[in-house]
């Protein structure tokens, strides 16, 4: 295998602690991989969809992985985890367009005795949605009570506390 396939791996598949998860969702690693690894890490990543980890649900959206829709729809009646039922909705939505969808995000935005970290999360995926609604609840939450939560908002709706 490639030197791509090792960091996927690495990096991706087997990434357990904070210093290789800080960034964020690394598509940069699944965009590396040839069309064969791809096939590969697919199989392997279908596998991983059990509702755990929120990156092989971002990854089934982002390698557009028309095959895992029901594998998703399917996680998401089953799931209780507030992320990965935010997650698992943007990443139906953008593999389906199923823009009802963008409800079950909007409603872990908006729990506001849930976590921020929680909420933070969302707020991103609810961004992907690129609809009048969803810029909507991004406004209303600019004005949250919770200092990250706003501040994340405006980041989210494509601003910054700088620009306004």
């Amino acid at each position: 295998m490639s030197v791509a396939w090792s960091q996927f791996e690495n990096d991706f598949l087997n990434a357990n602690s904070w210093g290789q998860r800080k960034d964020g969702f690394p598509s940069d690693l699944l965009d590396a991989l040839d069309v064969e690894e791809k096939r590969q890490a697919v199989k392997i990543l279908i596998g991983k969809l059990d509702g755990r980890d929120d990156w092989p649900i971002r990854a089934m959206a982002h390698l557009r992985v028309k095959e895992s829709i029901a594998m998703l729809r399917s996680l998401l009646s089953e799931t209780k985890s507030p992320v990965i039922r935010a997650v698992t909705a943007t990443a139906v939505y953008e593999l389906t367009g199923d823009d009802t969808m963008e409800n079950e995000v909007i409603t872990v935005c908006t729990m506001s005795d849930l976590h921020w970290g929680y909420r933070i999360d969302a707020i991103h995926c609810l961004a992907r949605f690129k609809t009048e609604s969803a810029r909507h609840v991004l406004d209303e939450l600019t004005r949250d009570s919770d200092y990250l939560v706003s501040y994340n908002a405006k980041i989210a709706r494509g601003g910054s506390r700088f620009l306004e």
